[in-house]
């Protein structure tokens, strides 16, 4: 088990053009036994703070009242840390209209608050978000010390030893998926669906074996959205999809800035999975063979046992139905190949269908 980050020493700053109205919030973190807190009233004051590398920014309050062009801001602090290292980023905001809101997120936020606010809500909002931030944290450091054994893991002579690692592998991306699945079996049937694919697509057996173990880390990013949003009953609005997109950028900050090829692998898999060959997915809007192989055979094998598995937020699609779309959306969301090779081994990803059945499928 990960070692539990403290997360009331982790640093938060607070930038506010009102100086006067950080009151309430210093007070609400004071007292929620927060350590590691500052406020700051100038937007070039956070350059200087956030190049203090021996005491990294978590978390930003960002409450600009004054300040015109936040967009510009959020885009100012992402070019000076970096997407993938910068903080998380909570936006109080009193734009109301859901476009503002998007645009909040398009920028770079990773959550916002309308006000005025209720500080035990504000208070629950920075957990949320440095747990998910000490928890990415924990994550990368296991995953960056264990890659280098990969490749001897999965020679032929050690196949006992590859099995185990697959293992680790999959537990760890069980834990992003453990709030709202049943078991692990979907773990399992992907892994081995994709696994199919690439073989009926002429990969020699190595990289499909690759492909087995990495797959499992698709959606680890989920890792870091909200259980508001990920046990919600019924259909996501607008902008609680938005955010759940983000999680493939979130799992490709897990699992990037490593020499292993695997976790390269595992890497592209994450931020690719949801890009759509016709060029309408995301996050990058990727098309056709700019798409990496890895994610355009992860997609089809989501998307299938996705619509035929029982999820909290809709009912099971049947066989047929799924069948039916994925042939409908070859050349538009899929790579024709994959299509083609999916639709040929058909029978024997119904058997691993059969033999992995989520307990809320029974």
């Amino acid at each position: 088990m990960l070692d539990q980050i403290d997360i009331y020493q982790m640093r938060i700053v607070l930038l506010n053009d009102q100086p006067v109205s950080s009151m309430q919030i210093i007070r609400a973190l004071r007292q929620e036994g927060f350590q590691n807190f500052s406020s700051l009233s100038d937007p070039v004051e956070i350059i200087e703070a956030l190049n203090e590398t021996d005491n990294p920014i978590d978390l930003l309050l960002l409450d600009l009242e004054v300040s015109e062009d936040r967009s510009a801001i959020l885009g100012m602090l992402i070019a000076q840390t970096g997407q993938s290292e910068k903080p998380a980023i909570i936006m109080l905001t009193n734009d109301g209209d859901k476009l503002s809101r998007v645009a909040l997120f398009k920028a770079g936020a990773s959550d916002y608050l309308i006000k005025p606010f209720d500080s035990i809500e504000l208070i629950k909002r920075i957990e949320m978000q440095l747990d998910h931030r000490g928890l990415i944290q924990k994550l990368k450091a296991p995953l960056a010390e264990q890659s280098h054994h990969l490749e001897n893991l999965i020679a032929p002579e050690s196949e006992g030893m590859a099995e185990d690692y697959q293992e680790v592998m999959a537990r760890l991306a069980q834990a992003s998926e453990y709030r709202y699945y049943e078991t692990g079996a979907r773990i399992k049937r992907v892994s081995r669906f994709v696994e199919l694919i690439a073989l009926e697509l002429g990969l020699d057996h190595e990289f499909a074996k690759r492909l087995r173990i990495a797959a499992p880390l698709h959606d680890i990013g989920k890792i870091g959205i909200s259980d508001k949003i990920m046990l919600k009953p019924g259909r996501l609005t607008y902008e609680e999809f938005e955010v759940m997109k983000t999680h493939v950028t979130i799992g490709s900050k897990i699992l990037e800035g490593h020499a292993s090829d695997f976790l390269k692998l595992a890497h592209d898999i994450a931020l690719t999975h949801h890009e759509k060959f016709d060029g309408t997915g995301y996050p990058n809007n990727l098309i056709g063979d700019n798409i990496p192989l890895c994610g355009r055979i992860v997609a089809i094998a989501d998307v299938f046992d996705a619509l035929t598995s029982v999820r909290v937020y809709k009912k099971v699609r049947s066989i047929e139905y799924a069948v039916e779309l994925i042939k409908a959306e070859k050349g538009k969301h899929f790579d024709p190949k994959v299509v083609d090779c999916f639709l040929k081994i058909l029978p024997q990803i119904l058997e691993i269908k059969d033999k992995y059945v989520d307990v809320a499928d029974e």
